[in-house]
């Protein structure tokens, strides 16, 4: 989250701020810096916050399969998470135990509430 969204949220309600921020702390150490950099990206993106390298992500040479399943599932649990399907998980579940998977959504999750959470924050409490 942004500054902003969390100094308004932090004012607000000191403790679901500390909860939250201890939520997405254990969330995102569960996955690689490169993998939260990839789901930041592109849920930033998504969420229309700025400009995104990754916009192109379907075609691009320097994205592997394993890249390429991840943003599906992001982009697909950012769009419409209760409509997602065995279509969106079994790619992931190509280069990924369950357990790792559940982390994943885990971190895909917490990277998402907290955009989301900031750009309100920010518009309404700041």
């Amino acid at each position: 989250m942004s500054s902003d969204g969390r100094a308004a949220i932090a004012r607000w309600a000191p403790e679901p701020a500390a909860a939250l921020a201890e939520v997405e702390r254990v969330a995102v150490e569960s996955v690689d810096a490169r993998t939260l950099e990839l789901v930041r990206d592109r849920v930033t993106s998504l969420l229309g916050l700025g400009p995104s390298t990754l916009d192109a992500w379907r075609s691009s040479s320097q994205l592997d399969e394993r890249d390429r399943a991840l943003l599906g599932f992001v982009e697909q649990f950012v769009f419409s998470v209760s409509s997602m399907g065995d279509d969106d998980v079994d790619p992931l579940l190509a280069h990924h135990s369950p357990v790792q998977l559940h982390e994943l959504s885990n971190a895909v999750w917490a990277v998402d509430l907290t955009t989301r959470l900031d750009l309100v924050a920010a518009a309404v409490l700041a």
